[in-house]
């Protein structure tokens, strides 16, 4: 399993930001690979995070790789004072089951 972190601080959204948001949302959603993700925000930092979790590497690509998402990161500067991405494979995931989650319990264990 991948994961791809994004964590950004921002400025002012538009009209542009959401449309394409919805499309990459729907676009990634729809992928046979994806199987979720996590968000939460960091008010002291100003940060905000986003944690996509993909089967494989190329799954990821297929969002990477997609026009819609090369559209947006063309543009990013209009939304974000900045980025910082975290490609990273999952090697272990568990806990007492009550909190669902994008990965599996008891992965590679």
């Amino acid at each position: 399993m991948i994961s791809a972190t994004f964590l950004f601080t921002k400025k002012q959204y538009d009209d542009d930001f959401h449309r394409l948001d919805g499309l990459i949302e729907a676009g990634v959603a729809s992928h046979p690979e994806f199987r979720g993700k996590d968000s939460w925000t960091n008010e002291e930092k100003g940060l905000t995070c986003v944690v996509y979790y993909f089967d494989t590497r190329a799954g990821l690509e297929a969002l990477r790789t997609m026009a819609v998402h090369r559209e947006a990161k063309a543009g990013y500067a209009k939304w974000y004072a900045g980025y910082h991405v975290v490609i990273a494979e999952v090697v272990e995931s568990y806990g007492d089951g009550t909190i669902d989650h994008p990965t599996p319990n008891n992965l590679y264990r």
